[in-house]
Order: structure tokens, then sequence, then C-alpha cells
């Protein structure tokens, strides 16, 4: 999935170039957080930096989710946000451009990478991270800023 977005007049172009993955054998985290491995792909490693991976891991579990694990040890996560970054894009542009996200994401391993994690393609770079999010934080605040229903509210109706 590559979106390009821009933040007012100045046009920054950022390319969302990522996938998900849940990680066979990592222990569960906290109560909460979910643990994946994020890849992201680009032309140039130097540019798939720990802060970029970390931006698509958020953004990867607001508008794409995160397929279950076959193992039976981790589930599916549906997208938070599931029509997507345009219905609410001044709010999302702002949210990813400020770093607010950083706020719900951890490196895990203090963000060191395994070997075959830094993979060169025939076009492009692939850089894995594994991270922790807490989604459950993330769904609340979400909720909070109108952006999606509580649970509540939807069987309130």
């Amino acid at each position: 999935m590559a979106l390009s977005v821009s933040a007012g007049k100045k046009k920054d172009f950022v390319d969302y170039s990522y996938e998900l993955t849940y990680v066979k054998d990592v222990p569960a985290s906290t109560v909460g957080f979910t643990v994946f491995k994020v890849w992201s792909y680009g032309k140039k490693k130097e540019l798939l930096t720990k802060d970029i991976c970390m931006r698509n891991a958020v953004h990867g579990l607001l508008f794409k989710g995160l397929a279950a694990n076959y193992s039976g040890k981790q589930g599916n996560v549906p997208p938070l946000c599931p029509e997507g970054y345009q219905a609410h894009k001044e709010y999302f542009d702002r949210f990813f451009n400020s770093g607010e996200y950083r706020q719900y994401i951890q490196l895990t391993s203090r963000g060191a990478q395994s070997a075959g994690d830094v993979i060169k393609g025939k076009k492009e770079w692939q850089v894995g991270l594994l991270v922790q999010v807490n989604l459950k934080e993330l769904r609340k605040r979400m909720e909070k800023d109108g952006i999606i229903e509580g649970a509540r509210s939807i069987f309130s109706r």
C-alpha cells in the first residue's frame, strides 16, 4: 500500500509501503499490547529508519489490520479505522506528522535487528523491525477523538 501525504503548503511525499506479520515464538507482551514485525520497503536503505518502521506499524494497525497467525498463538486484529486515512485526513496528517503515534509503540529488544532483517531485493530494500503496539490505548484514543465508535455506542443503538 503506497500513500502520498501532504501537509499544508509544503509537500511531503511519504511512502507507506510495508507489511505486518506475527513472529513465531515471541512471548506475549504486557496486556493490551500486540507484538509483531513490521517490514518496511524502500529504494534507499538509509531512509528506512526505526521511526519510519514504527510509523508504518501504527499505520498498519489503524488501516490494514494484522492477519491471524495460523499456529494458533495470535488472533486476527482487524483495522481500527477500516474507512481509511482519507476519511479523517487532517486528523491523521497531524497524528503522524507530529509524532503523536510514538506514544503507542515500543521497540522490542531496544530496536536491535536480527540477522535477515535487512534484505536487498532487485529494486528495493526490505527492513524488518520487531515492535509492540499498545492497541488498547490506541483504540481508546481513536474513540475519544471521535474517529471510531466505541463498543458502548454500538450497543446503545
